[in-house]
């Protein structure tokens, strides 16, 4: 008995395979340009000291100081926040002796629709004290109808390289499962010229004319006769 029961386990599991359709995976993009009407800067204040009281003070005097000149840009309570508060206590390692020493980091993120700000912002930064700023951010805030483009267009494009291999062969496509994937806009990389003169004069900065949007799809399609 266990013996006719292997041959006839093996036999339909043959018989499954043999009639199981065939498929093909296929990776489409698509990509719609639009104007940017939102930007974004996440600065960064980095203080180090010995006394951990000291390190923290001189990070909250930058970061105060920081968003009162941003405030006086026109920017609102809700275009500034701060995030990812850190404090450390490692090795300094630009030191000879490389002693340990507090390390308080802090961050303000930006975010303002008056992307023609962006240079006045960056100023109001840099005369704040503010050690760092390594990217911008241009992009659109409403993104729904420009993402829906990108969707549709990187269907068809998966959809007719799928139909170009399937036809070789005669078969005919019909999708069994697909995978969205979206890509932001890249920011603009900016290193803050920390001896930049301390005056009210808006650091130049290029806006783009257009950016991106981007989506892609990983789709299995059946192939049948």
């Amino acid at each position: 008995m266990k013996k006719t029961f292997g041959t006839l386990f093996l036999l339909t599991s043959a018989l499954t395979l043999a009639n199981e359709t065939p498929t093909i995976s296929v990776t489409g993009t698509g990509s719609v340009s639009g104007k940017p009407d939102t930007f974004n800067i996440v600065a960064t204040v980095e203080t180090i000291n010995k006394n951990s009281q000291t390190a923290i003070n001189e990070n909250t005097t930058i970061i105060t100081n920081a968003i009162n000149l941003l405030k006086k840009t026109g920017l609102k309570e809700n275009n500034i926040k701060t995030e990812n508060y850190s404090l450390n206590y490692r090795n300094d390692y630009n030191a000879k002796d490389g002693e340990m020493k507090y390390y308080v980091r802090n961050q303000i993120m930006i975010t303002s629709n008056d992307i023609d700000k962006a240079g006045t912002v960056l100023t109001a930064l840099n005369n704040g004290g503010v050690n760092n700023i390594g990217e911008i951010n241009f992009f659109i805030a409403d993104r729904k109808e420009l993402e829906d483009k990108a969707y549709k267009l990187a269907y068809e494009n998966a959809k007719a390289k799928a139909s170009l291999i399937a036809g070789i062969d005669n078969f005919k496509i019909s999708p069994k499962n697909i995978d969205l994937n979206y890509s932001m806009p890249r920011p603009i990389s900016f290193m803050l010229n920390t001896a930049a003169k301390a005056d009210n004069t808006p650091i130049p900065v290029t806006v783009p004319n257009d950016v991106d949007v981007t989506a892609s799809m990983n789709v299995i399609f059946y192939m049948e006769k």
